[in-house]
């Protein structure tokens, strides 16, 4: 078959404008929501603010904004967790997990079983776990709940024997913080493959937020009356590889974030950084925030160049609001007003 010379330049032409609406399509938002930073208020009844990458635009309650006023997410919302489109909003207020697009934030379900006083979730191998608090007259009744992702349904609970907080998972293991409010002082390992402990390490007292980078995972303890220090755990093995104590000055240090080799984390109103295989560490702040507040550092990230930091109202009635700043010189980005508690930094 013939074609004529007029007819293959309109096939090209076709062709050439499909690859670049393909093109085009691969970098459209994937909904109103994307890129950007969802800040998790905790509430009374809890809320997310919208933020967009150029900081332009902010958007309170976008919950209620996409689901209808009627609609919320539950009473004082703790922390979110992403298992690919879908966000899962953990409210310990009303024992339940709201799932949303996290992209266009349209609810899609929620899980209401065996969640007490529900913290902290983490997803591996279609399954998402999830620490629950329990009694706060016990310290060694806290679980994990396990949910099945694609069915939403409450597979199983392990009991941790110990505190249940944050928790990671690398190498098909869950490593859980015991720290909770000044108190703890252990890392539980526990093995995905049959829901049992594997190990306790002892890491000092109150160890509140954990990061692993190359093989090794950083525990930062900090309680209102020990010394803060930064214990480093060998992966392969769970055996503690070193510490690194802080200064007296440096007492209840919260919020361990690592990027580019650095560690980051808050004291009361100061933000410092460290370089991971420090040996020592000494009073000097990156960042002097200069609030008053006891409640500045209430949420705490580092991303894409900057630094998030969250300062909740003194009478928790209020507003509170958040602070930018830039990672490389420490300069103040912006201060931007947002819901009632903000408490944790999620990006999009």
């Amino acid at each position: 078959m013939k074609f004529n010379k007029l007819f293959l330049t309109a096939i090209a032409g076709s062709l050439f404008l499909a690859s670049c609406n393909s093109d085009d399509d691969s970098n459209a938002p994937l909904g109103s929501y994307d890129n950007g930073v969802l800040v998790l208020n905790e509430g009374g009844l809890g809320t997310v603010t919208y933020i967009s990458d150029d900081m332009q635009t902010v958007q309170q309650d976008i919950f209620s904004a996409v689901n209808g006023a009627d609609s919320d997410i539950g009473a004082y919302t703790q922390s979110i967790f992403f298992a690919d489109n879908r966000a899962f909003i953990i409210s310990n207020g009303s024992n339940k997990i709201t799932v949303v697009n996290r992209y266009t934030f349209e609810k899609v379900g929620e899980i209401t079983t065996s969640l007490t006083v529900p913290r902290y979730g983490v997803v591996y191998d279609g399954k998402a776990y999830v620490t629950n608090s329990n009694t706060f007259e016990s310290s060694t009744d806290d679980f994990i709940t396990v949910i099945n992702l694609n069915t939403l349904a409450v597979e199983t609970t392990i009991p941790v024997n110990n505190q249940a907080e944050r928790l990671i998972e690398e190498n098909g293991k869950l490593y859980v913080s015991g720290g909770f409010y000044g108190a703890g002082h252990v890392v539980t390992v526990i093995n995905t493959s049959n829901n049992q402990i594997v190990t306790t390490i002892e890491v000092g007292e109150a160890p509140n937020s954990l990061e692993e980078r190359d093989g090794m995972l950083y525990v930062l303890c900090g309680s209102w009356s020990g010394a803060s220090k930064l214990v480093k755990i060998q992966l392969s093995n769970n055996q503690i590889a070193g510490e690194v104590t802080f200064p007296d000055t440096m007492g209840n240090a919260q919020n361990l974030d690592i990027d580019g080799g650095l560690a980051y984390f808050t004291v009361g109103p100061k933000i410092y950084k460290i370089n991971v295989g420090a040996t020592s560490v000494t009073d000097t702040a990156f960042i002097e925030t200069g609030s008053d507040s006891d409640y500045i550092g209430y949420g705490f990230a580092v991303e894409d160049g900057r630094i998030y930091i969250s300062e909740a109202a003194e009478d928790f009635t209020s507003d509170g609001k958040i602070f930018i700043y830039a990672e490389n010189n420490g300069a103040l980005l912006d201060e931007i007003p947002v819901g009632l508690g903000p408490n944790g930094f999620y990006f999009n």
